[in-house]
């Protein structure tokens, strides 16, 4: 089973990830918090935007990237991208 990290588009959410750590929803909220001092979501994001600047980079296009990072909306994509970075990813290309 691949963990969020290593697959950005794992779409699975924190209850499933306290079911498959056998961990309470609240206990492993609080963890993720303490252990990485974002929320679950914004993690993701963060994530997600990390690996699709290589791919950008290497001249994909941004629907393309949108959906091998996990979003289903190119529109989400963008907005999270300049979010996470300050710009967007047409720009940062």
């Amino acid at each position: 089973m691949s963990t969020g990290a290593t697959d950005p588009a794992d779409a699975r959410e924190l209850t499933a990830w306290a079911d498959y750590t056998h961990t309470g929803l609240r206990t492993l909220t609080r963890l993720f918090r303490n252990e990485t001092g974002l929320s679950f979501t914004r993690w993701r994001a963060q994530v997600r935007i990390h690996a699709a600047i290589p791919m950008l980079s290497a001249g994909a296009t941004v629907e393309s990237v949108a959906r091998r990072v996990g979003y289903q909306k190119t529109s989400a994509f963008i907005a999270a991208f300049r979010r996470v970075t300050g710009r967007t990813p047409g720009a940062y290309r």
